[in-house]
This record gives structure tokens, sequence and C-alpha cells, in this order.
């Protein structure tokens, strides 16, 4: 069994690895559906929360769509 690593939307604001503001987190996680972050997205009861293995690939496909 692995052991997935899921991250709220406010702990990833408040690590510093990632350049984004709780509104802007907040405006990804809204569109989910039209930016491809669906299958990064986990919600439990009525909280999100993101994978983060595939969070870090969302932005890796990101950065190689803008080349």
């Amino acid at each position: 069994m692995i052991d997935y690593q899921y991250w709220s939307p406010q702990q990833l604001v408040k690590s510093g690895k990632y350049p984004f503001s709780m509104g802007q987190i907040r405006h990804l996680l809204l569109y989910r559906h039209r930016n491809g972050l669906e299958n990064v997205v986990r919600k439990v009861g009525k909280r999100l929360v993101l994978r983060m293995d595939l969070f870090n690939e969302w932005i890796e496909h990101q950065s190689q769509k803008g080349a």
C-alpha cells in the first residue's frame, strides 16, 4: 500500500514551497474541472485536500504547455 501525502490549501500556502496566495489556490480549486486539477483534488467531507505527487505533476505539465 502506498502512503500518499495530502495537503490542505492552507498548508500549501504556508509551506512557501509554491508561489501561490490563498486567493489563487481558491481560484484553482473553484475551476478544477476546467484546469485539470480534478484528479489532484480529493473531497473529504466538506474539505478539499490536494494529493501532492499529482499536484507536482500538474505543475510540471503546466510549465511544459507554456514552452
